[in-house]
This record gives structure tokens, C-alpha cells and sequence, in this order.
């Protein structure tokens, strides 16, 4: 399986879909804006954060001496030996970033160029992502993504490849993913997603396993009792899939080693009971241009006499369009943001309910729902059938059966979290 590239161009889908076009219709102009550097263990990724199309050729002289820059062009012919060129003419300063990406090249308009010229060096840009509908990912070698499988790979995956088509299987072969929560809902779809072959995961929460856990905690023992929830799963994925990288962080989603592993990610999911771990994994996927999935399951009592109300919502999340803040998801914005801020040891603003204040109880039936619902909205975005941010809402009407609404949904022009750097 293929390592990522030194240098990486990543850009939301919003934007590589209106200002493309533009591109394509015009081969003078260009789309100039700024970007981020996220360097990781896994690549040196380029952020872009702004796009504006302008007919003029910009110089590093248009901007601060520290600044970090993008340019991208359509020329629509072949200029792998002009790229020299244009960065003469860019003309970018020692002390500045910047990256051009040159696409639409060739007589199918198929092919794209690129470099990185950073501390006065030129180097290729080896690749360029976008993070939206298909995932796209174009390397500098056509290869990257074409590994070949082993036989006894070929047999064990022939299930889920044929159902999913092997293009889209391979990106989920590939995936790195983050979860927050590893109780209920959260173990369940740590299984689900090493099943369906994800290359690495990250398992993130502070809590122990208690006898109360083992109705509906996924691949657990009574022999795990007592143990951290992340190092129990751990072991018992790892068992079912020993060519899985898995991680153990038997911490909460505020400790930093948390921001450290979400920077290499590609998917960040979320299956807590509190805002504020809510909110830290929104915060993380807007600062590193990661996808958020939130799975949120209750039961709860309308009437005494009446029966169990079960309910789930599943959000799929793109960076730049929407997130648990603006879309919904939060109980209460401004106590999340407090916790997150507050000094270590700092009162909360009041007492913690407790669970069944809040909740009747958990059901695994409606827990492996929510998980299903999640998964299923992920590969249908790596296929490229999920053109948006959507929200499902489901809910068990008793004597009836399922109600599910969905929609998609968008962000907020005032939000605090994908509307800003927060």
C-alpha cells in the first residue's frame, strides 16, 4: 500500500468546484488565495484556505514576507518545461510558501503539474486532494493508488470489493481514521469500519470498561472488565485483523496527543455523550480539512405510560460546510466551549446529570442502526454519490417501524468553527 507524498495540495470541494470551471473557461486567468502547512508523519499537506480568480500574474511582493501562498491555472497545454517560468514570474520570497498547481493539461485536459518552492528551494508537488464527493486524490504517479493485492488478500476482501467496486474499496483500504468514543455505539462502529478493511485507527477515550458495558460494547470479554475501553477494543480488533494499525489513546479528545494523530487522518468520527468532545472533533476537522461523521443515539420516556422514544442522528460533515455547531448537534454551545477553555481543575459551570437524568438507557438494536446509517453515508461519499453535508434522523416508532428523515445541510455565514479559524 502506498506511503503518502512529501508534498500534498489539499482543497475543500466547494472550492476545487467553483473556481475549476472558471479555470477551464479561461486559460489567463488564475485562482490565487492562501494556504496552511500541516506537517505530520504521514505528508507535508497544503492547505488551502481562499481562492480568488484574478486575471493578473500576483508576486510574492503582493504579500506579507511569511505568508504561505496558491496559485492554480488551467493553461490547457503541455507546460512541464514552462514551470520554471512561472515561478520566475511569481517571483515568491525566501521567506514565503508557495505552491502552484497547473491542471487541465494535455489535448484530454486530464493531466496537471506542480511545485513547491519553500526556504528559496523548488520541489515537485506530488499530489493534489480533494476532500468532498469521491475523495479525489490525483498523484504524480498514476500508480499511487493501484497496489497490488496478495492472493489471500484478493479471497478475504472479494466480498466487500465486489459489493463496494474495487475503486471505491481501495479508498477505504487506504483510510486513516480517528474515533472519539469507544463505549456502545462507538465499539460498534470501530468494528464495522476495521470489517470493511480501513488501513488504520485511531481509538480515542478516557473511560474504563464496567460490567454495565458488556450488553452492547463490541468485542469485548468479561475478562476486559476493568480495563481501559480503547486498550480492551484494541486487543480484540487487532485479533480479528492483525494487518490493521490500531491505536490505543485511553484519553479525552481535549488531551493533545489527540490533535496530533487527527492531523494525519482522513476521517474524524465522533459516538460521545458530551459536547465538548463534540466540538473539539469539529475545531479539529476544520483546522486540518478532515470529514466529520457524529452518531448521537438516545431512549428516552415522552409519558410514563407511553413506550421507549428511540432516536438517532447521524451527520456526515464536510470541512467548510457545515458542522455540529452551526448545523446542530450541540445541547449547549457556550458550556462545551467553557469546559474546552477552562483551566485543568476549573469548576464546571454545573454539576454533571447523571446518565439517567438524561436517558432511559442503550440498545444495541438502535446502536447498530446509527453505526450502519454512518458507515453507509461514508463509502456512499467515496463513491462520489454523496454530493453534501446530510444529516439523517431516525427514529423507532413503536408498533410501526422506522422513520428516517434526511436532508442536507450547510454552514452558517456567522459560525465560530467553519466559518473561522477557531
Amino acid at each position: 500500500m502506498p506511503d503518502r507524498p512529501e508534498y500534498e495540495m489539499v482543497l475543500t470541494s466547494d472550492l476545487w468546484e467553483t473556481k475549476l470551471p472558471e479555470l477551464l473557461l479561461s486559460p489567463d486567468r488564475l485562482a490565487v488565495g492562501t494556504c496552511r502547512h500541516n506537517r505530520h508523519a504521514g505528508a507535508d499537506e497544503l492547505l488551502v484556505e481562499s481562492l480568488d480568480i484574478t486575471d493578473r500574474v500576483p508576486s510574492g511582493d503582493d504579500r506579507p514576507p511569511l505568508s504561505d501562498w496558491v496559485v492554480l491555472g488551467a493553461p490547457g497545454r503541455d507546460v512541464g518545461a514552462e514551470l520554471g517560468s512561472w515561478l520566475d514570474q511569481l517571483q515568491p520570497r525566501k521567506t514565503q510558501l508557495l505552491a502552484v498547481g497547473l491542471v487541465g493539461l494535455g489535448p484530454k485536459r486530464s493531466g496537471w503539474n506542480g511545485a513547491v518552492v519553500e526556504n528559496g528551494q523548488v520541489r515537485p508537488l506530488e499530489a493534489i486532494r480533494v476532500v468532498g464527493p469521491g475523495m479525489l486524490w490525483a498523484g504524480r504517479h498514476s500508480a499511487g493508488q493501484g497496489w497490488e493485492l496478495s492472493a489471500d488478500d484478493a479471497q478475504r476482501w472479494s466480498r466487500t470489493r465486489g459489493a463496494l467496486g474495487d475503486a471505491a474499496w481501495r479508498k477505504v483500504a487506504a483510510a486513516r481514521v480517528l474515533l472519539i468514543g469507544a463505549g456502545r455505539t462507538g465499539s460498534a462502529l470501530a468494528f464495522q469500519l476495521v470489517a470493511m478493511g480501513i488501513r488504520s485507527l485511531t481509538l480515542v477515550d478516557p473511560d474504563r470498561l464496567n460490567l454495565e458495558n458488556l450488553d452492547a460494547e463490541f468485542c469485548v470479554t468479561e475478562q476486559d472488565v476493568g480495563r481501559a475501553k480503547t486498550e480492551a477494543l484494541q486487543e480484540r480488533l487487532h485479533a480479528f485483523r492483525s494487518d490493521c494499525s490500531i491505536t490505543s489513546l485511553p484519553h479525552s479528545a481535549t488531551h493533545h496527543c489527540v490533535a496530533a494523530k487527527a492531523a494525519g487522518v482522513d476521517l474524524i468520527v465522533t459516538c460521545v455523550d458530551r459536547d465538548t468532545a463534540r466540538l473539539v472533533a469539529a475545531r479539529l476537522a476544520r483546522r486540518f480539512l478532515k470529514v466529520h461523521i457524529d452518531v448521537g443515539t438516545g431512549i428516552t420516556f415522552e409519558d410514563e405510560s407511553g413506550p421507549p422514544v428511540l432516536a438517532a442522528d447521524v451527520r456526515l460533515l464536510l470541512p467548510r460546510m457545515g458542522c455540529v455547531c452551526c448545523v446542530g448537534g450541540l445541547r449547549n454551545e457556550e458550556e462545551a466551549r467553557y469546559e474546552l477553555l477552562a483551566p485543568p481543575g476549573a469548576l464546571p459551570r454545573r454539576a454533571p446529570q447523571p446518565w439517567h437524568q438524561q436517558r432511559a438507557g442503550s440498545l444495541i438494536t438502535l446502536n447498530s442502526l446509527a453505526v450502519a446509517t454512518a458507515v453507509q453515508l461514508w463509502l456512499d461519499l467515496l463513491a462520489g454519490r454523496l454530493r453534501s453535508s446530510y444529516w439523517h434522523r431516525l427514529r423507532w416508532e413503536s408498533g410501526y417501524g422506522l422513520r428516517a428523515d434526511a436532508a442536507p445541510v450547510g454552514s452558517a455565514s456567522d459560525c465560530r468553527v467553519c466559518g473561522t479559524m477557531s
